[in-house]
């Protein structure tokens, strides 16, 4: 099931939230650090949401580098790779999977020099297939026939690392399910599980204690019938084109730990930034390849 048949109908949207993008100066490398930087956030949930919190990473990141920093969320998963390739980005927050497919599309590649690490309450990081608790499914073996609902086919655990699950489990997507829908979140993942429209979720386990806590599922309403292997930590990253000056400003502001940087990751499941490289996303590359996925826009 390669992830080009699943682009098409995102083209015009993709399009138009880049061209509501101001250009920023690309392609060109100085001495200089630049004025503004354009961060790139992924859209995990909606929009509006995934701004109010990063606001306070926005507004620490920018008064730690003396740098206009301005958040844009995309319209779908891949909008921040072709925002990044066209140049009207500078830097993104990616998922692993994104970063696989931002390494092959971005003109002149992306350079990753942080990685978020979580707090330690937060759950390993994998995709986790979600079920009514009412439903009869108890794992894989009951997935026969049913409906499931993937967020977007470049999502890391809304998608490429729970079909990995389930080729090392030994079962084929195609042949398993009777239909795959994409919902384009993993709140909408879980909203459609709820609403009957689907019989299971692939969503990211750190979303799960959050859709408990705030009611949105109730604690006995779902359950958790298989999980991946833990997927590796968001890299963070810059155009290499970026003056060196600008890229130090930014390493120190993700790199230091701050009790600045503490409170502005506050209720983002994340307490700080490591160093990371791109090796770090090869069981990325063989989730792809194991779930016979195309890395592909």
């Amino acid at each position: 099931m390669g992830i080009s048949n699943f682009r098409r109908n995102k083209v015009v949207a993709g399009v138009i939230a880049l061209l509501a993008l101001p250009l920023v100066a690309c392609g060109v490398s100085s001495n200089e650090p630049t004025e503004t930087i354009r961060l790139g956030l992924s859209p995990d949930e909606d929009s509006a949401a995934v701004l109010a919190k990063y606001e306070p990473l926005v507004e620490y990141l920018s008064d730690a580098t003396g740098l206009k920093v301005e958040p844009y969320v995309g319209a779908d998963y891949t909008a921040v790779i072709e925002a990044l390739n066209s140049g009207h980005l500078d830097m993104a927050w990616f998922g692993p999977s994104e970063y696989v497919l931002a390494t092959q599309r971005v003109q002149g590649g992306v350079e990753p020099f942080a990685s978020a690490v979580q707090t330690d309450d937060s759950m390993p990081y994998r995709s986790s297939f979600v079920v009514r608790s009412d439903s009869g499914i108890d794992g894989p073996e009951d997935f026969q026939g049913k409906v499931i609902a993937f967020t977007d086919p470049a999502s890391t655990s809304g998608h490429v690392f729970g079909q990995y699950a389930l080729a090392e489990a030994g079962y084929d997507v195609n042949s398993l399910f009777s239909q795959v829908v994409y919902s384009g979140s993993h709140d909408a993942s879980l909203l459609s599980l709820l609403n009957g429209r689907v019989d299971v979720a692939a969503i990211s386990s750190r979303k799960v204690p959050g859709f408990i806590r705030t009611g949105v599922a109730g604690p006995d309403e779902i359950k958790i019938v298989l999980e991946s292997e833990e997927i590796p930590a968001d890299p963070i990253t810059y155009r290499p084109d970026l003056p060196e000056q600008t890229k130090e400003l930014l390493r120190r502001a993700f790199l230091d730990e701050t009790p600045a940087l503490s409170a502005a990751l506050e209720g983002t499941g994340f307490a700080s930034f490591g160093s990371v490289n791109d090796s770090d996303y090869d069981v990325v590359r063989t989730a792809y390849k194991v779930s016979g996925l195309e890395p592909e826009l």
